[in-house]
């Protein structure tokens, strides 16, 4: 029997999404796993977009992911010592293309020392700060604001843009998406934001700054929804330049890894860094 779309989609959610959450929730080493997984997955497909095959240059790429999150797992708080480590990790890893380069001249072209260096700077980088948001004081209750504001804003900017979409972005990578789509998706993502914002103050263990909560979840949902169309529209342009539909096939009837994550790892690593300046200016902790 043959599953129509809608089916295979239905399936892919009713499976991938319980298993996701529920990781996202315990933290921790699952979910460095999980990430880890999930990002060397997204970064074949990166890579097999650009070079079409698979190249040896590409397993520097692999194993920097590999060391890149088993740091993050070594080191467990993320403070300036894992940084450190972290960016040697990514010094390391740069020296190692360019010594490819410089033994493989005659037959690598450079363009696959930039794909294998950006394809690593794109994916496992960005994704990893799903964990590092998680690590943070405040990560269990605000980890969640990369999904909600993701999702959020893709879901409301669907539905805006069906009802009162007029100008079309025609010079995007998505010519189809309008700008009433796109701000009707904000506006609801920071919405969304507030009032999770809102709700899980009052289970935190900091009740007495349910205000200074409510603003940071508001402000982070906000900054994570316009930056979700970024990374959906860089994606789009990336596969228009590959000439391909869709990165991959891992999830039926919703393409690649990448294809679910494109906005995610771009939003991740925004929810971290407005999340850790707001958290310094109001003083929360």
């Amino acid at each position: 029997m043959t599953l129509s779309p809608f089916a295979k989609r239905a399936i892919t959610v009713t499976v991938v999404f319980p298993v996701t959450m529920f990781t996202v929730w315990i933290g921790g080493l699952p979910l460095l796993l999980l990430c880890a997984i999930a990002a060397l997955a997204g970064q074949r497909e990166f890579y097999r977009a650009f070079s079409k095959k698979d190249r040896l240059i590409h397993v520097i790429g692999y194993v920097a992911t590999a060391v890149y999150f088993g740091v993050i797992f070594a080191v467990h708080n993320i403070d300036g010592v894992s940084w450190y480590w972290l960016l040697i990790v990514l010094t390391v890893f740069i020296v190692a293309v360019q010594t490819f380069l410089v033994a493989f001249f005659k037959k690598l072209p450079i363009s696959e020392c930039i794909t294998t260096i950006y394809g690593f700077l794109y994916v496992p980088f960005m994704l990893s700060f799903i964990v590092l948001v998680r690590e943070h004081a405040l990560g269990f209750y605000y980890v969640w604001l990369i999904f909600t504001a993701t999702f959020g804003c893709d879901s409301f900017a669907y539905f805006t843009g069906s009802l009162f979409g007029k100008n079309k972005l025609k010079e995007s990578p998505s010519p189809s998406k309008s700008v009433e789509g796109l701000i009707g998706g904000i506006i609801a993502a920071s919405l969304i934001g507030a009032i999770y914002g809102f709700t899980v103050s009052h289970f935190s263990a900091y009740p007495e700054n349910v205000a200074y909560l409510v603003l940071i979840a508001t402000v982070v949902s906000f900054v994570g929804a316009l930056f979700s169309i970024v990374g959906d529209l860089a994606a789009s342009a990336v596969k228009r330049h590959c000439g391909i539909k869709d990165f991959g096939t891992a999830f039926p009837g919703h393409g690649g890894v990448m294809d679910r994550l494109d906005s995610i790892i771009v939003v991740a690593p925004m929810v971290y860094l407005v999340m850790n300046v707001m958290v310094w200016i109001m003083g929360v902790l």
